[in-house]
């Protein structure tokens, strides 16, 4: 009798092998495309100094798509990407209704912002594989690589990639476009958010990762966000032991490669500009519980909340 397979740790993977992984995961969508190509790689090109040619949209913001929201390039931040905030409007807003906060001023300094609006898990997964994962891997692998030939850089990749990069901490937050009113979250919305958070930790190996709870909402019962959230939380811990075989860190949160960070209790409806937006008072509580984390990862003092690259030396 055949002893079955053991399934291959995300750790162990290729490259090629993961992103196909992703492939099964990738849920394209015009909002989260043309802001992949409008903004965010404009942003990258600046701050990691590719020299790479930007493709174009191939089709514009429908009305109904178009948020106004939805920020522009940011093109004076030229400095080093430390910090990645991937996911929705949650994260994106950061830029304008948060923006008076903390983590709003440290995103024009060494964070980068990754949110776009209405994304779901998968349409996140599907800018990984429209080629943020490679830039931001490569990137960072070049910078890792501070003895390499610049020559021997540009001969083995597609243009000229730059040490500008190298992410600590990433900030996660997604689910809640993935809501449904009656079942919460289906089993493949919660597989592609596991798959967030294995791209976080293949892209940069030493990096953590903040995931943040899904706020309640207007339009779906807090049982149902309570019971998504919970099913998020559980895979967290998995990819937690999957990267901890040692059981290193299995009784310390603080040590922990992701830690689950939960903010949906202190913020109630009255804090929402709409069914689900966060006003600005909101991002204010938010800001609140997140900026502390941010300051123990990186070895910040918890009242600096000026912009600019962050200080060595810390946890």
């Amino acid at each position: 009798m055949a002893t079955p397979s053991v399934p291959t740790s995300f750790i162990h993977l290729s490259d090629s092998e993961f992103l196909q992984k992703l492939s099964q995961y990738s849920k394209p969508k015009d909002r989260s495309h043309n802001t992949h190509h409008s903004i965010h790689l404009p942003e990258l090109s600046l701050r990691l100094n590719l020299k790479l040619p930007l493709p174009l949209p191939t089709s514009s913001l429908s009305e109904a798509d178009s948020d106004p929201f939805t920020p522009t390039p940011d093109l004076e931040n030229k400095s080093k990407i430390e910090v990645v905030y991937l996911g929705n409007s949650m994260l994106e807003r950061l830029k304008n209704t948060g923006a008076a906060t903390r983590l709003g001023n440290l995103g024009r300094g060494a964070a980068w912002n990754a949110g776009v609006g209405g994304d779901t898990n998968k349409n996140i997964v599907f800018r990984l594989v429209e080629g943020l994962y490679r830039i931001l891997k490569e990137g960072r692998q070049l910078h890792s690589n501070a003895a390499a030939d610049d020559d021997d850089m540009e001969t083995s990749h597609p243009g000229h990639w730059s040490r500008d990069v190298d992410i600590r901490l990433w900030i996660l937050a997604s689910g809640t476009n993935d809501l449904h009113k009656k079942q919460g979250l289906r089993a493949g919305d919660v597989e592609a958010y596991r798959l967030l958070l294995e791209a976080c930790l293949r892209i940069a190996p030493r990096s953590r990762v903040l995931a943040c709870d899904m706020f309640y909402r207007r339009d779906i019962p807090n049982v149902i966000v309570d019971r998504a959230n919970a099913m998020l939380e559980a895979v967290v811990g998995g990819v937690n032991a999957e990267v901890d075989v040692g059981g290193e860190w299995a009784g310390d949160v603080e040590g922990r490669r992701v830690v689950w960070v939960q903010a949906r209790r202190l913020v109630g409806g009255e804090r929402l500009l709409d069914h689900v937006h966060l006003d600005g008072e909101g991002y204010e509580i938010w800001d609140g519980v997140l900026w502390p984390w941010v300051c123990k990862m990186l070895g910040r003092d918890p009242a600096d909340g000026e912009t600019g690259a962050v200080r060595r030396g810390g946890g």
